[in-house]
């Protein structure tokens, strides 16, 4: 794989603009596409964690899949919208 990407960089610096924005569409739409299966692998009342503002490490339930993101309640109340690749199960004894 490493070889297969190394080919892959250097290719690109061979690319001219219509080629390049292809890729770049073709990487935004897998980017895409990645984010909405990382939203989905979760189901609601799900426990989670993540980190939020300064770095603090949140625990919170989730309430609503989106298309990208998931809208999770913390502990304290509060609720955020946070992209599913930003959050980590909580096996059901680590909840406390």
């Amino acid at each position: 794989m490493y070889i297969k990407l190394n080919k892959m960089l250097e290719d690109i610096y061979t690319l001219n603009s219509d080629e390049l924005n292809s890729v770049i569409d073709a990487v935004k739409l897998r980017r895409n596409q990645l984010h909405s299966l990382d939203a989905h692998s979760f189901k609601i009342g799900d426990k989670v964690s993540f980190k939020g503002r300064h770095g603090v490490i949140e625990k919170a339930t989730v309430e609503k899949i989106k298309i990208k993101y998931v809208l999770v309640r913390t502990m304290s109340g509060q609720r955020w919208n946070v992209p599913g690749s930003h959050l980590t199960p909580i096996k059901s004894k680590e909840v406390a």
